[in-house]
């Protein structure tokens, strides 16, 4: 099976205290840029801690919210940056001056990050259409234009399906969540889809069960995948889960070596009928 790659994703630098150069790290995503995307020499900073905790992972830094929402979703008194310009100019990806700078901000940390993608989260005021996925279509176009590839959070009335349809034409990844409300997994292939381990609920630690059963979903899977860990226990849950994988790699491995055996039996078997038969023609 492929092993997917694993990732943590981030809501400020504090989280970094409990992060091992170890750790098998393939993603870093950033929440803090939908908030506070930081200015270039905050970001300059910030990648090279990253690179010497993780040498090797791809910084992911979210869309800065100006860009992506609106006013009347509660995000912008949460943040300390903002940019002139009036309210209702600003998020939705609107295709307005504002909005446009807005973009620059986040792409001013992009390349202090050296990243290749953004990720997008779009709020349940987004909804789901024609308007929006025109708007959205857009975007995802202007940054392949860029060199950038865009996976997409959606909140809201966004259907799997949906979302899915739409990664494909427009050739982006979707973030979806590893596991419902009642701690059951995500059901369905994984088809340009990373999954999100929350930090809260039934998933705040993931052990037995919840760690096995998300081992199977991915194992299970023909495709690439990627999990990411968020909340306070993201290392540890990334750490737990990588000790399942590598239990269940072990595993598929005596597998493996009981079917050698069980191989080599039966043609030795095979063999001693052979000789037998033999035997019996000449006698």
């Amino acid at each position: 099976m492929p092993i997917p790659k694993l990732g943590v994703l981030l809501n400020d630098e504090k989280a970094l205290h409990a992060a091992r150069e170890a750790d098998p790290v393939a993603f870093v995503v950033l929440r803090s840029t939908l908030i506070n995307p930081p200015r270039a020499a905050g970001a300059r900073g910030l990648a090279q801690r990253l690179a010497g905790l993780h040498p090797g992972a791809s910084i992911v830094p979210y869309v800065w919210h100006l860009v992506s929402h609106a006013a009347e979703d509660g995000v912008r008194e949460f943040g300390t940056r903002s940019l002139p310009g009036e309210a209702h100019r600003f998020g939705h990806l609107q295709d307005t001056p504002e909005v446009r700078e807005a973009w620059q901000t986040t792409l001013r940390c992009v390349q202090e990050f050296g990243s290749t993608r953004v990720l997008l989260r779009t709020p349940p005021s987004f909804t789901p259409g024609a308007n929006n996925q025109a708007r959205l279509a857009a975007f995802v176009a202007a940054r392949a234009a860029e060199g950038l590839e865009v996976v997409w959070e959606a909140d809201g009335l966004w259907e799997p399906k949906q979302t899915l349809a739409l990664a494909r034409k427009l050739g982006m990844q979707t973030v979806v969540p590893a596991f419902d409300g009642a701690g059951r997994p995500f059901v369905g292939e994984l088809e340009r889809r990373w999954l999100r381990v929350d930090g809260a609920g039934p998933t705040s630690k993931l052990r037995g069960v919840l760690g096995e059963a998300l081992a199977y979903a991915v194992g299970s899977q023909t495709a690439e995948s990627v999990v990411l860990f968020a909340g306070p226990r993201a290392y540890g849950n990334l750490r737990a889960f990588a000790q399942e994988l590598a239990i269940d790699a072990e595993a598929d491995e005596e597998f493996a070596d009981d079917d050698d055996d069980d191989d080599n039996a039966a043609d030795d078997d095979a063999a001693d009928d052979d000789a037998a038969e033999d035997k019996d023609a000449a006698s």
